[in-house]
C-alpha cells in the first residue's frame, strides 16, 4: 500500500462519468444535490458543533424515498436504514445523497477527493480494493463484531477485502443463476428444466435452435458491447466454475487473461455462439438482450437474481430458474452482481459514526426488508434463512437465496491502473473468440501481452 497525492490519485483512478439528481423530503434530513461533474457542491453548512454524516448513494431509488414516495423501489429499506441509524445517533444530522452509479459515481468520488470535500461514507459495487490500495478508505475490522462477521455472507463483501483487511460491507446483494422459457423448451421437444452441465446445455441449445428454424434459438449470449463489464460478468461465471482466474493469484490488480484454465471456457462460449439469435451478442442494450427470452425468441440464459421480478413484469410468469450449468470436471459457482457495498472514506471526521452506518446496514431490522422492499437479496445468513423458511416467498427467489448462501461467489477485477483500457482488452478478446476461428490460446496470449503493455506504459 502507498500514499499518493491528489494528482496521482486522479491519474491512477482514470475515471470518467457524470453526476445525478435527487429531491429532498421531510423526516430524516436528506439534502438535494445537482450534477457533480467538475466540482463538488457543498450542500450543507453544518451549524457550530453540529455532527453531520454525509452518505453517498444507495443503488436504489433514493430520490423516491426522499420525496416520500412509498411506491419507490427500496422505500422500506431506505426507511429501515435511516431509522435504525437515527435511533442510535439522534444527535447526528444525516445527509444522504445520490451521486450516480458506476463511472458517474467513480468520477464524483474522485472529484470530491481532489476538491477536499469528500463524503464520509460511499456506496459502490466494485472499486473498493482500488480505493483501499489508494488509502482512500478506512479498514472496518475494528467495528466488525464476531456476531456480524459470523452472520455476513463472505461473497457479498469479498470485493471490499484488500491486503487482509475489510473496507466495506454489503447492504444488499445478488448473484447469477440460470433462466429458462418453458414454452420454448416444450415447443422444441425438450424437457422443461435447467440443464445441469455444459454438455447438457450445448445439446439442448443446439436442439432448440434447429427446431426453431429461425423462430427461436437455444441461448442468449451477451457479448462485448455496451456496459464495459456486462459480458465479462456472465462469462466470468463460467470461468469461476472452471477454476480460471481473471487476475493473478498474487496480485489482484494484474491481468491473467491467458490462464490455461480459461481456454476450455472460451471454446465452450464459441460453441454457444452458434445457438444464439443472429447479431444479439453485439447488442449494446442489455435490456434488449435478455428480454429475447421473455419474448419467446430464446430458451436459456444466465440471469441475475432480479430477473425473477423482471420476467413477471415482462409477461413470463412461469420462468424456470436454477444454478448455472457447470463443466463436468468443474464445480457449481456464481458471481455477485447488483451487490451494493458501503465503506467509510479515510478523510472523514466521523470515522466511528461512519463505521456504524456500515454496521447498521448489516443489522436484522434492515436486512429483513431487503427482498420485500427491493426484490434484491440480503447480505446476511439470518436474512437468507428467513427467506428460505418463508412460505410467502416464491421458489425462484428461494433458488437465488440458496445460491447466494452456498455458491462459490466470484468478484470482478478492480484494476488500479487503466481500468477502461484493460476492460476493453478483455472485451476485444471476447469479440475475437466469437467472430473468428483463431486458436483460443493464441487469442488469450495476445490479449495478455496487450494488457501487460498497457500496464507498462502506465507505470
Amino acid at each position: 500500500m502507498k500514499n499518493i497525492n491528489r494528482r496521482q490519485f486522479l491519474k491512477t483512478a482514470a475515471l470518467t462519468g457524470t453526476g445525478a439528481l435527487l429531491a429532498a423530503c421531510g423526516g430524516a434530513q436528506v439534502v438535494v444535490t445537482k450534477e457533480v461533474i467538475k466540482e463538488v457542491q457543498v450542500t450543507v453548512a453544518p451549524q457550530q458543533g453540529e455532527k453531520v454524516l454525509n452518505v453517498w448513494g444507495s443503488g436504489l431509488d433514493l430520490g423516491g424515498w426522499a420525496k416520500g414516495d412509498k411506491n419507490a423501489g427500496g422505500f422500506a429499506l431506505h426507511e429501515a436504514q435511516a431509522n435504525a441509524f437515527k435511533a442510535k445517533h439522534p444527535d447526528v444530522k444525516l445527509v444522504w445523497e445520490d451521486h450516480g452509479w458506476d463511472e458517474a459515481l467513480r468520477q464524483n468520488v474522485v472529484t470530491a477527493l481532489l476538491a477536499g470535500t469528500p463524503p464520509d461514507v460511499i456506496v459502490g459495487e466494485n472499486f473498493f480494493q482500488q480505493y483501499a490500495y489508494l488509502k482512500a478508505l478506512l479498514p472496518l475490522d475494528g467495528a466488525i463484531t464476531q456476531e456480524i462477521s459470523d452472520n455476513s455472507i463472505l461473497g457479498t463483501h469479498k470485493a471490499a477485502i484488500y491486503d487482509g483487511k475489510t473496507y466495506g460491507m454489503s447492504w444488499f446483494s445478488g448473484c447469477f443463476g440460470f433462466e429458462g422459457n418453458p414454452a420454448v423448451l416444450k415447443d422444441a421437444g425438450q424437457k422443461e428444466e435447467i440443464p445441469v452441465t455444459w454438455d447438457d446445455l450445448l445439446v439442448v441449445a443446439e436442439a432448440v435452435t434447429k427446431t426453431g428454424a429461425g423462430k427461436y434459438y437455444g441461448y442468449t449470449l451477451q457479448g462485448p458491447m455496451g456496459f464495459s463489464v456486462g459480458g465479462m460478468f456472465r462469462v466470468a461465471v463460467y470461468m469461476q466454475q472452471a477454476g480460471a482466474m481473471l487476475v493473478k493469484a498474487e496480485d489482484p490488480f494484474y491481468p491473467n487473461f491467458n490462464d490455461p484454465k480459461s481456454v476450455p471456457v472460451w471454446e465452450f462460449v464459441r460453441k454457444l455462439m452458434a445457438f444464439t439469435p443472429p447479431g444479439l451478442a453485439f447488442e449494446a442494450d442489455e435490456g434488449k438482450v435478455y428480454t429475447q427470452l421473455y419474448q419467446g425468441k430464446s430458451a436459456l440464459q444466465i440471469a441475475g437474481s432480479w430477473h425473477t421480478g423482471w420476467s413477471k413484469t415482462s409477461g413470463l410468469a412461469n420462468a424456470l430458474y436454477g444454478i448455472v450449468p457447470y463443466p463436468k470436471d468443474g464445480k457449481p459457482a456464481s458471481y455477485v452482481v447488483g451487490n451494493v457495498i458501503y465503506g467509510v472514506m479515510s478523510a472523514t471526521k466521523l470515522p466511528d459514526i461512519g463505521a456504524d452506518w456500515v454496521m447498521t446496514a448489516q443489522s436484522d431490522p434492515v436486512q429483513s426488508v431487503v427482498l420485500s422492499s427491493s426484490t434484491r437479496l440480503p447480505a446476511t445468513k439470518k436474512a437468507v434463512e428467513a427467506i428460505l423458511n418463508d412460505a410467502n416467498v416464491g421458489a425462484p427467489d428461494k433458488t437465488y437465496a440458496k445460491m447466494l448462501r452456498d455458491a462459490d461467489l466470484g468478484i470482478l477485477p478492480q484494476w488500479n491502473k487503466e481500468p477502461n483500457k484493460l476492460n476493453q482488452t478483455w472485451n476485444d478478446l471476447f469479440a475475437a473468440v466469437i467472430t473468428t476461428g483463431t486458436d483460443v490460446k493464441q487469442l488469450a496470449d495476445e490479449a495478455q501481452k496487450k494488457a501487460e503493455e498497457i500496464l507498462k506504459a502506465a507505470a
